[in-house]
């Protein structure tokens, strides 16, 4: 039996699919009988529970051969990096009190740093708790999401620009779909480690810029997008304008500097290289 989580998101869903597609069996978290309704149609089971309920996590994981958690960031939140941190122990304690034989995370690129990497402190900090507690952890850790184009849509839609963090704007980093990397959770889930700490590390079918997004976009919509850099002196204020709080302005800002300056990056020169190119993601993204 595999235990998903985030079934209502991009990974989780995907993971859960996946694995139901290969005939296993599969028990899905969700926060409401309603939210189950569309899996148990599908032949899984369902547990509700709400990440800070111990018990009810415990129980929503006990028989469980593995497990896939993630840390859905509340960006709005004044004590952002606090409240992620609460999860994080909130998970590994139910774990280990269901004596979960194995868990997958979304980790990021970048996790092995302790500091200076933004949000992906927390997930560094979650993947320290699994080790800590001597469940033997997968940490899948993918590049830049892909769908972080979405956020920019009526940027791009209402202004033909392509507004960019990522700089200088001809600065190519790994970019990954949701659907890559929800396909190696469940190889993951499949295909437990023999040692107590797997890294994965997922880079993107190929390395993207902002000038090359401009012109994916350009190409689909048959209209000129042009990328314009953000410059740093304004991440804060522009994050905060789109409601993020203070501080999660100030963590997204941190990761940006720290991809810009190549401190976030992978460590494994043959990491698995993920298949959805920037191209095929954009054609379906404005289809």
């Amino acid at each position: 039996m595999f235990v998903i989580s985030g079934v209502t998101g991009n990974t989780g869903s995907i993971v859960a699919q996946t694995l139901i597609d290969r005939g296993q069996p599969v028990r899905v978290i969700v926060r409401s009988e309603e939210k189950g309704e569309p899996w148990r149609a599908k032949g899984a089971e369902v547990a509700v529970a709400e990440i800070m309920d111990t018990g009810a996590m415990t129980r929503a994981l006990e028989g469980a051969s593995g497990a896939y958690f993630l840390l859905p960031p509340d960006l709005t939140n004044e004590d952002f990096i606090g409240e992620s941190f609460k999860r994080a122990e909130a998970i590994v304690e139910a774990a280990t009190a269901a004596r979960l034989p194995h868990a997958v995370i979304l980790s990021s690129v970048g996790a092995q740093h302790v500091d200076r990497v933004g949000p992906i402190s927390t997930i560094a900090h979650l993947e320290k708790l699994f080790i800590a507690a001597s469940i033997p952890l997968s940490a899948v850790r993918p590049g830049y999401f892909l769908e972080n184009i979405r956020d920019v849509m009526p940027a791009v839609l209402h202004e033909g620009i392509y507004p960019s963090m990522i700089l200088p704007l001809h600065f190519k980093i790994d970019m990954v779909a949701t659907k890559d990397i929800g396909l190696t959770v469940a190889d993951a889930l499949v295909n437990p480690p023999a040692v107590p700490h797997r890294v994965i590390e997922l880079k993107g079918a190929g390395q993207y810029s902002a000038e090359d997004i401009a012109a994916s976009l350009s190409n689909a919509l048959n209209r000129q997008i042009t990328a314009v850099p953000v410059p740093q002196e304004g991440w804060v204020d522009t994050l905060k304008q789109n409601g993020l709080s203070q501080q999660s302005a100030e963590s997204i800002g941190e990761m940006h500097e720290n991809i810009n300056n190549r401190r976030i990056d992978f460590l494994d020169p043959n990491a698995k290289r993920a298949s959805v190119d920037l191209a095929s993601f954009v054609e379906k993204l404005v289809a």
